[in-house]
């Protein structure tokens, strides 16, 4: 399965990964717990946290938490061999 990334704006300050897990009652194999909770936009208390696509669906705004998502989580590769000073 592939994983998403789910952002949560919080005016008071990062959510626990445990509590965003239990409040929307996510299995363990949902929420990529070594990501954990990223700080995105300090000024606007914006986090992201990384998900299986299938799981979006339950991450829906609190009281508390503004969510925008699904967004896309595409892999990060080098385009060619690793550059050094001898190879510019």
């Amino acid at each position: 399965m592939s994983k998403v990334m789910m952002t949560i704006q919080s005016k008071k300050g990062p959510p626990e990964l445990q509590v965003i897990h239990d409040y929307y009652g996510l299995k363990d194999s949902e929420i990529d717990k070594e990501f954990g909770v990223i700080e995105i936009d300090p000024e606007d208390g914006t986090y992201v946290i990384l998900i299986e696509e299938d799981a979006a669906k339950k991450i829906v705004d609190t009281k508390d938490w503004k969510v925008k998502g699904p967004h896309s989580n595409p892999r990060i590769a080098p385009f060619g061999p690793p550059q050094t000073k001898d190879n510019f």
